[in-house]
Parts: C-alpha cells; structure tokens; sequence
C-alpha cells in the first residue's frame, strides 16, 4: 500500500508543477496528452506493483504492424529463384 501512496504523490508532485503552466500558456492538447500519457504510466505502474497480469506492448505493436512489413518486403524485395 505504501508503494500506490508513493507513486500517486509522485505523479501528483509531477501534475502540480506542469498542469498549471500549460493552463497559463494554453497548452490544451499538450495538456492532454500530459494526462492520457500520465494515466497510462500510473495504471500500468499499478499493474507492477501488484503483480497483476497485463498484456505484452510490444506483441501488440508487432501484430498491428506485421501485414505492413510483409507487404513492403513484397514490394521492395525481388521475388526469390525457385
């Protein structure tokens, strides 16, 4: 429990310096993106530090990009004798 309480002032400690001079520049998307990337990196620091099951990012990065790279090594490379 003393991990979660850790991490939440971290991120709460990291939101109170940038949040503010986002909001006082108008910064709206970077804000955003600030806290999409923020809950993000919380939830998955939660799922480590309760040791809860979580897919793999990198297995989903490489099935989304997959039909792309054999598609291209069609195009780029000549067709093998045989």
């Amino acid at each position: 429990m003393l991990y979660v309480l850790v991490l939440a002032f971290f991120y709460f400690l990291v939101a109170y310096f940038e949040v503010p001079r986002m909001l006082k520049n108008r910064m709206y998307r970077e804000l955003w993106v600030f806290v999409f990337l923020s809950l993000l990196g919380f939830t998955l620091a939660l799922f480590q530090i309760f040791h809860w099951p979580f897919p793999n990012i990198t297995k989903g990065i490489e099935s989304l990009f997959r039909p792309l790279y054999f598609r291209l090594e069609k195009l780029l490379l000549p067709n093998e004798p045989g």
